[in-house]
């Protein structure tokens, strides 16, 4: 039987990447005359679809003043923004042990393909990630579900073992659409509450506990194929 796939999150999951983003709302929210929320009203934004927070904070449904706020809001990340982040504490290992085993691990983020491939091979996480999978700057494969589904079309994955670890329920409800394992954790934007309605399977409240946690549940998912045989669609 194949390793489970590992996707994990980028934003709230493998790094804190708050001051940048915010600068960067701030900087677009401010270039076009408008006054910005304090920062933590700003916080919840970190983690769903760009282009849905844009809206929400402009008040408005124009797409032409939407894709204004959200080139604004890139051309500050691109200057400065992406990098102003920081590694979770203990992730490094984590993502070391599920690699030398050899498990597939995988970036599975709503931010732009782009702009993630240069924030984790900044922080020298690309050496243990077989790909690195986004949305598009034209807002393709924003949304998790879809994002999933278009990973394992790429890299030809005929299995539907896989557990998605992430912060948000857009990564919990993602995992949960493709019938996979999924990983809360609590470090980052999302709530309990949310993350639990959506169907995530196991929390966790520091990185190392991801080690036990991704073992229980690839120990779950061995345990129910001997039992019936897994189905993919």
């Amino acid at each position: 039987m194949s390793l489970p796939t590992l996707l994990f999150d980028l934003d709230g999951t493998l790094t804190d990447p708050a001051p940048g983003f915010l600068a960067s709302i701030h900087y677009a929210l401010n270039s076009l005359g408008l006054a910005s929320p304090p920062d933590e009203e700003l916080v919840q934004y970190i983690g769903p679809p760009l282009r849905n927070s844009m809206g929400i904070l402009l008040g408005t449904e124009d797409e032409t003043l939407i894709e204004e706020a959200v080139e604004l809001y890139r051309w500050r990340l691109d200057n400065g923004g992406k990098f102003e982040a920081t590694v979770i504490e203990g992730i490094p290992e984590v993502l070391k042990h599920f690699a030398d085993k050899g498990h597939d691990l995988y970036v599975c983020t709503g931010k732009p393909t782009g702009v993630a491939t240069e924030i984790v091979t900044h922080f020298g996480l690309s050496l243990y990630f077989k790909n690195i999978y986004g949305a598009d700057l034209d807002g393709a494969h924003c949304d998790k579900a879809e994002l999933i589904r278009y990973i394992w079309k790429m890299e030809k994955i005929q299995s539907p073992e896989g557990i998605m670890i992430g912060d948000t329920i857009y990564d919990i409800c993602g995992a949960k659409a493709n019938k996979m394992g999924a990983i809360a954790v609590n470090w980052g934007f999302g709530f309990e509450k949310d993350l639990a309605e959506a169907g995530a399977d196991i929390f966790v409240s520091s990185a190392l506990e991801l080690i036990p946690a991704i073992e229980t549940l690839i120990e779950r998912s061995t345990i129910s194929a001997a039992q019936k045989p897994a189905t993919f669609s």
